[in-house]
């Protein structure tokens, strides 16, 4: 029975193919856009979680009382206190990331990812190994764990890696790491990406500090595992004050971050905040919500259009029960149509999604969140089917004429208005992102970034490869300039760089000032083409100079600041307060991202170099010069291999990757919502003038014209335009605005991008029924009266 079920299904299909395939369709392209959606958020909330025990791991960090500041780091001093005072810990660890430059005897240079710890961190996160001392492989001082990957890539086996030297080229006098195992490559889907996992001689001189100074040195990251039959909640709260309890470092007070939460939560620099992600789940479920309407009432309307053929089976001996079964299954054989379509384009578009996205798309994942939704929707279907299913299968059983109820033309009509009104909060929502994509872009960044590059990605702890690297720059005749700096544009400022304990003459003693601190080099205002506005920029050897932008000259209160003299923490040593004495002041830039406003910015001599380069070379020779570069600078080191070359436009584009991808996965939706309502309105469009041909035959008989007639339906139709766009502009007006509050520098919403919206989907709803319309409206109503 089921084989003839299905067999009437596909007919069916078949004989209504232009309604089918518009609710096939349309369910099909709802599910291309929500599922690749909700993989986002399922890949941004799971990191980690792949280590055994991970929800009962979490991150250990602490806030200062008074101002907030949050401090991600912790000590081993910290470490020893929990264990000590906690019970609810099982084990914990303290550990370091970093880059490190390294060479084997077959390798003359390779720069990596390391991870500084002791032997502690495999009890919080263990690993698999591939081969080596599996049991205490970080038992002594400069023990190393290998990655698979750079095992083979530096001694061409895991097993040859074993017990072979690996040194360091910060300095030549450091002994060897030795290899005593090798594990499994980290997963990308991780907070903790390494190469190798070294027993650091740093980690025990950090413990050896004195015990209350290691409350005050946040170095290091902090992970606990607790007892499966702990409570977090009251762990969370005995943490909390345990500083003021213990006596120690009172002015801050510890929290716990479970480990999936981090990327989140202690990472400033992540392009898409949770709220970003959830914003298109949401937006996604809308528009699979209103693409489920739409099927369902796109085949409640066929089957009411075959009512004849349901009472032909019913005087031929089928009962309700029969009925029910076959519609059932003739709405399951067109669901399981659309998921099969739904898993080719969603097979098509992945790797337009992890390109957006930026992320690995594992397949087996995404099959798996494919088919748990697709179950859902075949199940919503089905209850939702089952109910219209009893109550029609007793209306064409038993009415001799068949009845067309005020609900069915409401809940259509409804549909119509819900899908109207989804597309109108997208289209607004991609315009509005555009604008401001545009107004970011076009904004002065307060310098000119053209010709500007930064080269990055070196480790060079001595400074003498890269003061070559910079004599080398002197004499390239593109090169006008170049700046050491630990300046980099970023979504937030550094917690660590930010100071408030700076004092000037005349400060009132309620003002508290944010001051975000960049150390630079004596060429630093120069490189950046900084006007000056008041006094000079440093000369080099003036270590206790500094240079102020507008915004803190503002918030000092400053009339005349050239000459006076600031204090505060020592940039070598916190501990130290030491007196600056203020050269002059330069205009306000933008160093972090539009979100931001600007900030008081001081400038003071770093002390050193930090890596980090800035060259501004002659306007249009960008291209060639990092050419040029690259060329040179394997020659000056092999260490300068892995260094990246920037222009800092590119840099500053990055901090709008969110509104980039957001105005890409909005436009899409927009499109995609726009096209499953104009197929809802033409398959609604199609049964409505079917199901009133006689209606309009007996209007043209007693006199009416085939234009007024197409007016009639185009005046119903814009009855329902109206009434979304009274609903959706003031929802996505509000959504939007409290949106760009997030900028600093934002457009402001103009009415006249909301009536040119309104103008267009009027147009196109309107351009989508008009060959139905005016189809019916032109037919001959003696023959219409015939066939009725």
């Amino acid at each position: 029975m089921l084989i003839h079920y299905c067999v009437i299904a596909f007919k069916n299909i078949w004989k209504y193919k232009v309604s089918a395939s518009i609710s096939i369709l349309g369910l099909a392209f709802a599910l291309v856009c929500f599922v690749p959606i909700l993989y986002w958020m399922d890949h941004e909330t799971t990191y980690d979680s792949f280590y055994k025990d991970s929800e009962s791991i979490y991150r250990v960090y602490s806030v200062e009382k008074q101002s907030g500041k949050v401090n991600k780091g912790a000590s081993k001093g910290i470490e020893n206190s929990l264990r000590e005072q906690v019970p609810a810990i099982e084990a914990s660890t303290t550990l370091m990331l970093s880059t490190e430059n390294c060479r084997t005897q077959a390798t003359p240079y390779i720069q990596m990812n390391m991870l500084y710890t002791d032997s502690t961190f495999l009890e919080v996160f263990p690993q698999s190994f591939v081969c080596g001392e599996m049991n205490h492989p970080l038992q002594i001082v400069n023990n190393m764990i290998l990655s698979e990957r750079t095992a083979v890539r530096l001694f061409g086996d895991a097993e040859k890696a074993i017990g072979q030297p690996i040194h360091t080229l910060m300095r030549a006098s450091l002994p060897p790491y030795i290899v005593t195992a090798v594990v499994k490559d980290p997963s990308p889907h991780t907070n903790l990406p390494f190469d190798a996992i070294i027993n650091h001689n740093m980690i025990q001189h950090f413990s050896q500090l004195p015990p209350e100074a290691q409350w005050s040195f946040f170095v290091m990251d902090l992970y606990v595992k607790l007892h499966p039959s702990s409570d977090p909640k009251a762990f969370a709260n005995q943490l909390k004050e345990l500083p003021e309890r213990i006596g120690v470092n009172k002015e801050i007070e510890l929290r716990t971050l479970p480990i999936r939460e981090i990327r989140h939560h202690l990472n400033e620099d992540t392009p898409f905040t949770l709220n970003f992600i959830g914003l298109f789940v949401v937006s996604g479920a809308l528009l699979l919500f209103a693409a489920l309407f739409n099927f369902l009432n796109s085949y409640m309307d066929l089957f009411r259009q075959r009512v004849r053929e349901w009472r032909l089976r019913t005087v031929n001996g089928a009962t309700r029960k029969q009925l029910i079964e076959q519609m059932s299954v003739e709405l399951g054989c067109s669901v399981l149509a659309s998921l099969l379509v739904a898993l080719i384009f969603i097979v098509q578009v992945k790797p337009l999604f992890a390109r957006w996205l930026e992320i690995d798309l594992e397949m087996g994942r995404f099959l798996f969140l494919f088919a748990g939704v697709g179950i859902g929707t075949f199940l919503i279907l089905q209850c939702a089917g089952l109910v219209f299913f009893g109550q029609f299968s007793h209306t064409a059983t038993t009415s001799l004429v068949p009845k067309e109820t005020v609900k069915p033309l409401l809940l259509r009509r409804m549909a119509v208005t819900l899908q109207l009104m989804i597309s109108i909060l997208f289209i607004v929502a991609s315009l509005v992102v555009m604008e401001q994509m545009r107004f970011v872009n076009q904004k002065d960044l307060g310098f000119d970034p053209k010709g500007l590059i930064q080269l990055s990605g070196f480790v060079d702890v001595s400074g003498k490869i890269e003061s070559t690297l910079m004599q080398e720059l002197s004499a390239l005749p593109q090169v006008k300039s170049f700046t050491d700096t630990n300046f980099k544009p970023q979504h937030h400022v550094d917690p660590m760089a930010i100071f408030t304990n700076v004092e000037w003459e005349g400060k009132p003693l309620d003002t508290k000032v944010d001051f975000h601190l960049y150390g630079t080099d004596h060429r630093f205002g120069e490189t950046f083409d900084l006007k000056m506005l008041m006094g000079r920029w440093w000369t080099e050897g003036n270590e206790l100079s500094v240079v102020l932008n507008e915004s803190a000259v503002r918030a000092m209160g400053l009339q005349d600041p050239v000459g006076s003299i600031i204090r505060m923490p020592w940039w070598s040593d916190f501990s130290v307060i030491k007196e600056y004495e203020i050269v002059g002041v330069v205009n306000d830039f933008h160093a972090l991202s539009f979100r931001e406003s600007i900030h008081p910015m001081l400038f003071i001599p770093s002390g050193g170099l930090v890596n980090n380069l800035y060259i501004r070379v002659v306007a249009g020779e960008e291209g060639n010069i990092a050419h040029h570069i690259t060329e040179l600078l394997p020659k000056i080191d092999p260490t300068l291999a892995d260094t990246r070359i920037t222009p800092i436009g590119t840099l500053y584009d990055q901090l709008n990757q969110s509104e980039i991808v957001g105005l890409k996965i909005f436009s899409f939706l927009a499109f995609a919502c726009l096209l499953i309502s104009l197929f809802g309105i033409y398959a609604v469009a199609t049964a409505s003038t079917k199901r009133r041909r006689k209606e309009i035959a007996i209007r043209k008989v007693v006199g009416s014209k085939a234009s007024e007639i197409i007016f009639l339906f185009f005046k119903e139709y814009m009855r329902l335009i109206v009434i979304a766009g009274i609903i959706a502009f003031p929802i996505s007006y509000l959504v939007m605005n409290y949106w760009l509050q997030g900028y600093a520098y934002r457009i402001q919403i103009q009415i006249w991008w909301l009536v040119g919206i309104f103008i267009t989907i009027t147009s196109m709803v309107l351009g989508t029924i008009r060959e139905q319309v005016c189809k019916a409206a032109n037919e001959n109503p003696s023959e219409v009266i015939k066939s009725q």
